[in-house]
């Protein structure tokens, strides 16, 4: 049986909005680039020996213990067509900055900006869970695995034409530790596991010492970390970078760059990436049949409706769809034409991501909720069956883990069902009761009254929270904030209970999620303020455990303990990656999304067919014409490998 579970670890993003809204139409806040001049000709490699990185080092690299893998397995279609435009929602709201460094960076655009236009030293293939080379063509690990050695491809280029080095690497890793850019997650993570500054042992080769035996330090100098230009960074400090990189896209080694002029937060805003004539990479074995389109378009907007409009009129290609009922009401394939006739496709994505906790998050450093029976109370007051039945089509499953449909999942972890009277009995031995008449709990003559921020589009699922929780006397007050507010009102734990979902990853961080080190702090993961001696010890463990099964059988004791702690009430969760509504034009690979992420590498792996889109253009014209079977596409690959 094949592993099935996938890494998703990123620097973290936060929503902010914090642009000049009172400008007018057309305003650019994007600035050109600083001009940085070179005394050198980074264009023509220099005289660096086969021993230090230069010409000839792959014929000497294995006698000199050096890794490679010179033949990745595939996860693009060789048969993907180059070209095309592909036009999609990128978000609720415009981005507040393009950085991907440093404090206010938590966006889901971000992360998709950032792995099209920069690169990390390695990638890992998330079913054969080997690495592949991108930037760096070779790695090499000591024995006491302290020490980690990449070498640079003389090949890579940035954006400008300049050649990447050591240095660059090495200056990446000072911005990521730097406190100044606000970022305590990243700078914690690479302060603490780094000794600083890297050292660049020649032009081609980076050295790197982690502080402790640790393999996640691999991964994150490895395949989490994307690199920048050192010419920009040495100029600035993390403050520097935040103040005077906010609004720009430093060049970058990937296939896209900004499309500056296109680019504008006007009218909800939208940016423009296109595909880089001269990406040093196109030819890449790994990167076969990947960054296919020669444009990508996001739009932005918080409105269902209006996003349902721009797909039917064909102003946008493609639709990710996280409402259930928008999926089964809006694209029915029995009574929607478009649907019917194939020129809409409707297309389950599988991978088998596994699904991160999800669900009502406490806040356990205030009253009540750092009592245990209140929180475990929650959990049975909570109809999620009655929710997915009424509201999801019954396309969801419950949520009972921190790694669901993983194997760091723990099969014993506690399954709370609705059940109002066993609540009650641990809301009054917490000592909370009704008094005769009355319609609230209450204790010390305060009833038990919060507020829960939600937003327009899912105010009517935590109605059904509202109801389950007046019935036992829960006042819940419902305060409709945009995503990106009550996000922000979250990380700097201004609130008492909060509907959260985290995504899982293949290697999950759990102690930044779970660590007490973090219980306190702000802008961090552990947003409950989770701080056990049994989890802390077992974090340690896990850390320190290069051995992967038994790194398994650890986590499945941290799951273990942490439900039984009840921060989180369950929710629900996905068994599969995406729900995709699209214009029958593009092509595909028989892999879906692969296990390298969720709907995000829809955009790498999908491609624009002309000879699709004619027919399309034929059926629009022609209402009598049929292009498909009108039935729902599951691309299920994954779930026939797992068999």
């Amino acid at each position: 049986m094949k592993i099935k579970f996938s890494l998703f670890f990123a620097l973290i993003f936060l929503l902010f909005f914090s642009l000049n809204c009172g400008k007018k139409n057309n305003q650019k806040v994007y600035k050109q680039f600083d001009t940085i001049e070179s005394s050198s000709n980074n264009n023509q490699k220099d005289a660096i020996s086969p021993e230090q990185g230069g010409n000839g080092f792959e014929k000497i690299a294995e006698s000199l213990g050096w890794e490679t893998n010179t033949n990745p397995k595939l996860i693009g279609d060789p048969q993907a067509i180059k070209g095309g435009s592909l036009t999609l929602k990128g978000d609720d709201d415009f981005p507040p900055t393009f950085r991907g460094v440093g404090q206010d960076t938590r966006h889901q655009i971000l992360s998709l900006l950032e792995s099209n236009v920069y690169e990390t030293l390695l990638s890992i293939n998330y079913e054969t869970m080997q690495y592949q080379p991108i930037l760096a063509t070779h790695w090499k690990i000591s024995d006491d695995k302290l020490t980690y050695w990449f070498r640079i491809n003389p090949d890579a280029r940035w954006s400008d034409g300049r050649e990447v080095i050591a240095m660059d690497v090495v200056a990446t890793f000072n911005l990521l530790a730097d406190e100044g850019h606000g970022d305590p997650n990243v700078y914690t993570l690479y302060g603490d596991s780094f000794e600083l500054p890297l050292i660049a042992e020649s032009k081609y080769i980076v050295r790197i010492k982690s502080k402790k035996v640790d393999w996640r330090t691999f991964i994150y100098a490895a395949s989490s970390a994307a690199i920048l230009p050192s010419y920009y960074l040495d100029k600035v400090d993390g403050a520097g970078y935040v103040d005077k990189y906010q609004y720009e896209m430093l060049p970058g080694t990937g296939p896209y760059i900004l499309d500056k002029n296109k680019t504008t937060k006007d009218n909800n805003g939208v940016i423009v990436l296109h595909k880089r004539k001269d990406f040093w990479a196109e030819n890449l074995y790994v990167n076969t049949g990947l960054f296919n389109f020669d444009t990508i378009k996001y739009l932005f907007m918080d409105d269902e409706l209006l996003e349902v409009e721009r797909l039917r009129k064909g102003t946008m290609d493609m639709y990710v769809i996280w409402r259930s009922s928008i999926w089964a009401q809006n694209f029915s394939p029995e009574e929607d034409p478009l649907v019917k006739r194939g020129l809409l496709m409707r297309t389950k994505v599988f991978n088998f991501l596994p699904g991160g906790i999800n669900g009502l998050a406490f806040n356990t450093l205030e009253e009540p909720y750092d009592d245990i029976r209140i929180r475990k109370a929650f959990s049975l007051l909570w109809n999620v069956d009655e929710l997915n039945e009424k509201l999801f089509f019954n396309e969801y499953e419950y949520a009972k883990s921190y790694f669901n449909n993983s194997p760091y999942e723990n099969p014993t972890n506690p399954d709370p069902k609705y059940d109002p009277n066993a609540a009650i009995i641990l809301l009054n031995e917490a000592g909370w009761t009704k008094k005769t008449g009355e319609k609230w709990l209450t204790k010390d003559d305060k009833i038990f009254e919060f507020d829960f921020m939600t937003s327009q589009s899912t105010e009517r699922i935590f109605t059904s929270l509202q109801q389950d929780l007046v019935k036992v006397g829960i006042k819940m007050n419902m305060v409709t904030l945009t995503r990106q507010s009550s996000f922000e009102n979250v990380m700097k734990r201004k609130f008492s209970v909060y509907w959260m979902g985290w995504t899982a990853t293949l290697f999950p961080n759990i102690e930044g999620q779970m660590h007490s080190k973090f219980s306190e702090e702000e802008e961090v993961t552990n947003i409950t303020g989770m701080a056990d001696p049994a989890i802390d010890k077992r974090i340690e463990l896990y850390n320190s455990e290069w051995n992967m099964s038994k790194r398994v059988k650890i986590a499945q004791e941290i799951d273990s303990i942490a439900t039984r702690l009840y921060h989180y009430a369950p929710g629900w969760h996905s068994a599969y990656g995406a729900r995709v509504v699209h214009w029958n034009k593009f092509g595909m690979p028989k892999s879906g999304i692969s296990y390298s992420g969720n709907w995000q590498r829809l955009i790498d792996m999908w491609w624009y067919d002309p000879e699709k889109e004619k027919e399309l253009h034929k059926a629009v014209n022609n209402s009598s014409m049929t292009i498909g079977t009108g039935e729902i596409n599951i691309i299920d690959y994954w779930n026939t490998q797992k068999k």
